[in-house]
């Protein structure tokens, strides 16, 4: 996905598993004009979305709001009572033991949401935090390295 810095604002209504703007924000970068904000757990833009968000990045500029690209799973727990399946039944649909899918790489932005599918690699922090941080540098085609910032405005 690549977007123009111009690009329409994200609707967070458009999709119920958009990440909230300044939920759980644990870091922050600068790269040129685009703010990166790094999540972990946030709060998604609906209550009642099944999937868990366990690291996402959201990019902002000029304070709007224009990007997100995240790891996103089913949550089996909340799928259970609505599919009328018992949380066994999912686990081995999904062939899990845990509470979760596969993550998935999900990208928002310019009004689509866009899936990368299971996301295979590295499963340090840094790493799949990098790994965030280069789809934002791509998607706008910027750059400058990101750097951490201390002060977030």
């Amino acid at each position: 996905m690549i977007l123009d810095r111009n690009a329409e604002e994200m609707d967070l209504d458009a999709f119920q598993t958009i990440v909230m703007p300044d939920s759980a924000v644990i870091r922050r970068y600068k790269a040129g004009d685009i703010e990166i904000r790094i999540h972990r757990r946030p709060m998604l833009s609906s209550e009642s979305a099944v999937i868990d968000v366990p690291l996402a990045a959201t990019a902002h500029i000029d304070g709007r709001y224009l990007f997100e690209a995240g790891f996103e799973r089913d949550d089996l727990r909340a799928m259970a009572p609505l599919m009328g399946a018992s949380l066994k039944e999912l686990q081995a649909d999904y062939g899990v033991k845990g509470f979760y899918g596969p993550e998935h790489v999900s990208l928002y932005g310019g009004g689509i949401k866009e899936s990368l599918g299971e996301y295979r690699g590295m499963e340090d922090d840094q790493s799949r935090i990098e790994f965030l941080l280069s789809i934002i540098l791509d998607t706008f085609d910027e750059i400058a390295e990101p750097e951490e910032i201390q002060n977030p405005r």
